[in-house]
């Protein structure tokens, strides 16, 4: 019995750590919404923590303010609308929360900078640090929502609001 006990140990943890990568994915949400009484589109992204910590090589020891302002800047640079007349529009930063695994971060268009209803959306946040990244953007406008689905090398949408 005793020499089976290594063996087992081993057998063990493999299971163990092949389990535990089976388990790691690399998502994020992008909700966007028409608020037709505020006369803005609400955007919503959710991502891991862990994922964005990564992302921004956040240390411990920094602010949150300091936090806010570099995350600010990932999401200009990783998340982009254009409108239809390839105009960029500028999301105003509305703010973020986070718990233990996931953090929210909150932006806002002005319906009025948005003019023709077409847009064209550019999602790339973590995909540069991560090959399976995928990162869904659900669309809800009249009560119905589009869902669709970004990949590295695939990062852009046109939608219609």
């Amino acid at each position: 019995m005793k020499q089976f006990f290594p063996l087992i140990s081993v057998m063990g943890l493999l299971i163990f750590s092949l389990h535990a990568e089976a388990h790691r994915y690399h998502f994020g949400l992008t909700e966007i919404s028409l608020n037709e009484r505020a006369q803005t589109l609400e955007i919503s992204h959710r991502f891991f923590v862990a994922d964005i910590e990564k992302a921004l090589s956040l240390a411990a020891s920094k602010s949150l303010h300091s936090a806010q302002k570099q995350m600010e800047g990932y999401v200009n640079t990783r998340f982009q609308i254009s409108d239809g007349n390839g105009d960029i529009l500028h999301p105003r930063w509305v703010g973020m929360e986070s718990d233990v695994h996931d953090i929210w971060i909150y932006q806002e268009v002005p319906l009025a900078d948005i003019g023709s209803g077409k847009l064209k959306i550019r999602q790339s946040m973590l995909m540069e640090i991560e090959r399976d990244q995928i990162n869904t953007i659900n669309v809800t406008h009249n009560g119905k929502t589009q869902s669709y689905t970004l990949k590295p090398g695939n990062s852009q949408v046109e939608i219609a609001i």
